[in-house]
């Protein structure tokens, strides 16, 4: 007898991965052997774009044990065999926890979101069990941490992810919930939040939309407005996850407000430090959200510009005053994050590696030339020099350049030596 493929959610993939088993498509035809690794962003987004890929059922224990556990959970629930796919997942609890963080930044990023996703989809489905609940958000706390451990490191993240969700909606729902975390882990020390703060804060930005997780990533490849279904889910979704995560085993008063005043209308123009600390909470999530979710692209919208977007964060619901997260946003960042493109008073489009001396002055890599070019080798620029000067901000989806980010984020790293050499 024959066994079909096994339908293997794109979820499961990351940059780096060496692939244990065929990746076949509906079809059945081979899009990668076994032992081919996903070499970078830009093959995993074209795999993530087909939704779902499938594995050859005799080809290894790892797809037989992939199956099973999915007609297991599929029992369990008493759900119909079509949603099959639903419950194909590699099982979290039986991965080693504790281990930090091995390969290339841009792979690290990559797994941190493959394992925020599989959090984040089972408490969606319900099935993280309580006592497992805090044991998986304690290894995202570590993982962000490591993420963020240096100035380099927290530098090198923002890159990554920035640019991954400011260029394609793809993968939406994950990529700006850790987005939203990691800038959370550094504007809260200048925010002034206690240890016990910043942990809530960081581990509410990842997890605010878990109720509407599948519905984030229709929405940004949907061209229509919202139906009333999913209106209703999106109204929902704050009181929602709140449930959901208490359902987890989350505990913590502070990150379960948060999560649910995250879309409230709190009382404008108040200082963080006069503010309840829920709704303080609350407040930077806010800001954190709507800066970064603007800059993202839909297939209904073009991303705005990281100018518009750092505008949008000081004057967030102030009434013209500015807003103290917002600026936080730019004192840490600049006007132009890393991870976002400019253009230079040539006529060059860069892309921005990290904030410079000053707000409006990254340090960039020139990617496209004044004749609207790609640049074969990347050329690393200081805006602070007059002939380098920033003239604007560009959408990511605008730039048709291909960006190697392991080679971005190592000149990130040589702009930042005494030998750099900056033109």
């Amino acid at each position: 007898m024959e066994h079909p493929p096994v339908p293997l959610p794109t979820e499961q993939l990351r940059v780096g991965m060496v692939l244990p088993f065929t990746l076949l498509d509906a079809g059945g035809r081979t899009l990668l052997a076994k032992g081919q690794r996903i070499e970078d962003e830009q093959q995993l987004r074209l795999l993530r774009e087909r939704r779902q890929v499938f594995v050859p059922f005799e080809e290894s224990e790892l797809a037989v044990k992939v199956l099973m556990s999915g007609l297991l959970e599929l029992d369990r629930r008493g759900a119909a065999i079509k949603d099959l796919d639903r419950y194909v997942r590699l099982d979290e609890s039986e991965q080693p926890t504790g281990e930090p963080l091995r390969g290339t930044l841009p792979e690290q990023c990559a797994e941190v979101a493959a394992r925020l996703r599989r959090l984040l989809a089972g408490i969606e489905m319900g099935s993280v069990e309580p006592a497992e609940g805090p044991r998986r958000f304690e290894q995202l706390w570590r993982d962000i941490g490591q993420l963020t451990a240096s100035e380099v490191s927290a530098q090198a993240s923002t890159l990554v992810l920035t640019y991954r969700a400011c260029t394609s909606p793809a993968d939406y729902s994950v990529l700006h919930a850790l987005q939203c975390a990691v800038l959370a882990r550094q504007v809260a020390p200048l925010l002034g939040l206690a240890p016990e703060e910043a942990r809530a804060l960081v581990l509410a930005t990842a997890s605010m939309n878990v109720a509407m997780l599948r519905l984030q990533d229709a929405l940004a490849q949907q061209r229509a407005a919202p139906s009333p279904a999913q209106r209703a889910q999106i109204d929902a979704h704050a009181a929602e996850g709140e449930r959901l995560l208490r359902a987890a085993g989350v505990a913590d008063p502070l990150w379960l407000e948060a999560v649910r005043l995250h879309h409230a209308l709190l009382p404008p123009g108040v200082p963080l430090a006069q503010r309840p600390p829920g709704q303080r909470l609350a407040h930077i999530v806010q800001v954190l959200d709507r800066y970064t979710a603007s800059m993202s692209p839909r297939a209904s919208r073009p991303g705005r510009t990281a100018k518009d977007a750092a505008r949008t964060a000081i004057l967030f619901r102030t009434g013209g005053t500015q807003d103290e997260v917002g600026l936080a946003l730019v004192q840490r960042l600049g006007l132009y994050p890393a991870g976002t493109f400019v253009r230079l008073k040539g006529g060059e489009t860069a892309l921005v590696l990290r904030r410079g001396a000053r707000a409006g002055t990254p340090i960039a890599a020139v990617v496209v030339n004044r004749a609207g070019e790609p640049l074969g080798a990347p050329k690393l620029v200081n805006t602070g020099r007059p002939e380098y000067e920033v003239t604007d901000a560009v959408p990511g989806t605008a730039v048709r350049a291909r960006i190697n980010l392991d080679d971005m984020v190592r000149l990130l790293m040589h702009s930042r030596t005494p030998a750099a050499g900056m033109a």
